[in-house]
């Protein structure tokens, strides 16, 4: 019975944690202040397992899911980076977001150390998005039958407006119209 509600309460806490998580919102964005990590953690293993290298672009956030793409902007000067995350900030740091110093050189604040920042959820830069494919049925080049021509009165008084073209192979059309149907 113990070991049940051990379980139960094993289960609410995931499910508060997924649920607080907040999941990745395209178009989401906070403000706060930046820094970028210290030498001492290159080759060390980030949160997801990659070898931790300052010349990737990539990030720590306290609470966006791993593998979140982000778009920072250095609020005092304009400067954008777009960054993957990849590591953990410690619940207790006060920062929005902890950058790799490739992506400080980005936005121009090694010298400072901080800056102040807007943090932007976007969607994967690497997707291609795909364009809906065409139906199967569409002509290849385009059929015309009726093509306007400009406005010519003629002796008569009278206006042609349009001509049709006979683009059809009427012996083809009379040969298979005289097929039996089976």
């Amino acid at each position: 019975m113990r070991q049940r509600n051990l379980l139960k309460s094993l289960l609410l806490l995931v499910f508060v944690c997924v649920c607080t998580s907040g999941f990745t919102q395209i178009g989401k964005t906070e403000t706060g202040t930046a820094s970028f990590y210290h030498d001492m953690f290159v080759g060390r293993r980030t949160a997801n397992g990659e070898i931790y290298s300052q010349e990737k672009l990539t990030a720590a956030h306290k609470n966006l899911p791993l593998g979140t793409w982000v778009k920072v902007t250095n609020l005092s000067n304009d400067s954008t980076v777009i960054v993957r995350i990849n590591d953990r900030m410690p619940q207790w740091n006060l920062r929005a977001i902890d950058l790799t110093e490739k992506a400080a050189r980005q936005l121009n604040f090694i010298s400072s150390g901080l800056t102040k920042v807007a943090v932007e959820i976007i969607t994967n830069p690497n997707l291609v998005v795909q364009k809906e494919p065409l139906p199967r049925d569409l002509p290849i080049v385009p059929i015309t039958m009726i093509k306007p021509k400009p406005f010519e009165v003629s002796k008569d008084g009278m206006v042609e407006i349009a001509s049709i073209n006979d683009l059809i192979d009427w012996e083809t059309l009379d040969a298979n119209s005289n097929k039996k149907k089976r």
